[in-house]
């Protein structure tokens, strides 16, 4: 009977120091996941800040080009005008204010 409960004994410490060692394995692995949770949320951030602020430049691109086809319809329209009448027509001055 002694032996038995020896036995069970060794076994129990055994088993309580494979599992604090898992324990301790479980919590380093969450820690690292929290790290890296908080820095991948960090690029996240400054990826949608970027992106924001290329979206300004954009839309600021986008009205300059829309700018320069209103002009340059507008000289196509004195071109054509020039063709067929012969006298130059006023042309608006650039850049327009």
């Amino acid at each position: 009977m002694g032996k038995v409960l020896i036995g069970a004994v060794v076994v129990a410490i055994v088993a309580a120091i494979l599992f604090y060692f898992y324990s301790q394995s479980c919590q380093s692995k969450s820690a690292a996941q929290a790290q890296q949770l908080a820095e991948m949320s960090n690029r996240l951030n400054q990826l949608q800040q970027d992106n924001d602020q290329l979206k300004g430049e954009l839309a600021k691109v986008q009205d300059e080009e829309n700018k320069l086809n209103a002009q340059n319809t507008e000289l196509l329209k004195a071109i054509a005008t020039f063709k067929a009448t012969g006298k130059m027509p006023v042309v608006p001055a650039y850049p327009p204010k």
